[in-house]
């Protein structure tokens, strides 16, 4: 197995996997959209639905990444990959290789990484996983925030 962490820098996160290319993700405050560098690869991520289950990572000539309850797609061989979103992680199996994202408790912390089995793509996928589980925590929360403010202020009239 092997860790790998994702940290805030700079106003991206970015992927530690202590070796090879500088991999990071930039975003808009509400998390509707982004984009994963690695190397000199660009690719432009949102979510897959309104919920934000899930996201895809995709470029001019299609996607290449997409992680959806339904149907996901990752690069390189092997079966169907399956994406399983929760509230404090998600993972994303195909075969018996695992890619499981734990998010952290307060905003700002590390992201943590476990990565069973070889995968193709692995900062690409990562950092797409990362961007499906954050921006559905940032949905929530600013969710909450029109919640309580209309509790606060009550109906306007």
């Amino acid at each position: 197995m092997t860790a790998l962490t994702v940290r805030k820098q700079d106003g991206a996160f970015v992927l530690d996997s202590g070796a090879g290319p500088r991999a990071s993700l930039r975003t808009g405050w509400t998390w509707r959209c982004g984009e994963v560098r690695v190397g000199a690869g660009l690719w432009t991520v949102a979510p897959t639905d309104r919920r934000r289950f899930g996201a895809t990572a995709q470029t001019e000539h299609g996607v290449a990444v997409r992680l959806d309850l339904l149907r996901s797609h990752v690069p390189g061989p092997g079966g169907v990959a399956r994406w399983v979103p929760g509230r404090w992680g998600g993972e994303l199996v195909r075969d018996e290789h695992r890619l499981a994202v734990r998010l952290p408790g307060r905003p700002g912390g590390p992201i943590h990484v476990d990565v069973t089995g070889v995968w193709a793509e692995l900062e690409l996928v990562t950092l797409t996983a990362c961007f499906a589980l954050m921006s559905r925590r940032r949905r929530r929360m600013l969710i909450n925030m029109a919640v309580v403010g209309t509790a606060t202020h009550g109906p306007i009239g």
